[in-house]
């Protein structure tokens, strides 16, 4: 009978046994270390921890950070955690989904295609982590022709998908979408043209608590694949419209409502000066 998988209780003594103290665990993992302990103590499972503390134990980190549990409407639950006063509040967690690479990010621009025997591309890019770099811009212009390529021939029964992964400067990797090329294609050109900063909206749009505008996008890796076409994919086509009409994320949806609920407020107090 095969063995059965550590149990994060266990992993945790096991790392408590190598001489690794909570406080470092809750750290490898962006939890707080009285999470850690309730794993311990066996008060809650801890089976989404499991995994980066099987790594942990095994190989020394985590490369694999545990996402932070959500809601159904798709938000990030709230947790306990002290606020600018030193009280305890229920506040809303930074996302923490993803692996993280320890590779050096940055350095100069490399843009590859690998050729798949199926017809697909899988795409990989190398970007400089300085903002103004002139390697950022060469990039932008090398992916755009890319893209611009995949959208062609989606005549007939197949389309063309593109599934993106991005990297940021801090080693943080992560799935952001799949996508119809064209769509895509489309959705970059009311960017500007703006590859990577389109991306790194799109990464911040599913992720409700990720800064993409602190952290640069420094990899890219673009896999195109055929599929056939969707029943929905031909009603839109039929219906004389190019792409359908995206729905907001969950993420889109709380910026609107903060900006509106900012915006309310500075007309109120523009009223208010108004009148003194």
């Amino acid at each position: 009978m095969a063995d059965q998988p550590r149990s994060a209780q266990e992993l945790v003594r096991v790392l408590r046994g190598q001489g690794i103290s909570i406080a470092e665990i809750a750290g490898v993992l962006n939890r707080s270390p009285r999470m850690v302990r309730k794993v311990e103590a066996g008060q809650t499972s801890g089976a989404l921890y499991r995994e980066a503390l099987d790594e942990l134990a095994t190989t020394g980190q985590a490369t694999k950070i545990p996402p932070r549990r959500r809601l159904k409407d798709g938000t990030l639950m709230p947790v306990r955690g002290k606020v600018a006063d030193g009280q305890d509040k229920m506040i809303v967690p930074e996302d923490t989904g993803g692996r993280y690479t320890a590779a050096k990010q940055g350095g100069r621009v490399q843009v590859q295609t690998g050729f798949m025997t199926d017809g697909g591309r899988l795409i990989q890019a190398r970007i400089p982590k300085g903002r103004t770099a002139k390697g950022r811009q060469t990039a932008n212009v090398e992916l755009l022709n890319m893209v611009r390529s995949a959208a062609r021939g989606q005549r007939g029964k197949n389309q063309k998908l593109v599934t993106a992964r991005v990297t940021f400067a801090n080693g943080r990797q992560m799935e952001v979408n799949t996508y119809n090329a064209s769509t895509m294609l489309k959705r970059i050109k009311e960017s500007d043209g703006d590859v990577l900063g389109w991306f790194a909206s799109e990464a911040g749009n599913r992720y409700i608590n990720l800064d993409t505008t602190s952290v640069p996008i420094t990899g890219l890796q673009l896999n195109v694949f055929q599929a056939p076409k969707t029943e929905g994919y031909d009603r839109e086509q039929a219906a004389g419209r190019t792409r359908r009409t995206r729905r907001l994320s969950e993420a889109e949806k709380a910026r609107q409502q903060a900006r509106a609920q900012l915006d309310a407020a500075k007309s109120r107090r523009g009223r208010r000066g108004s009148t003194s």
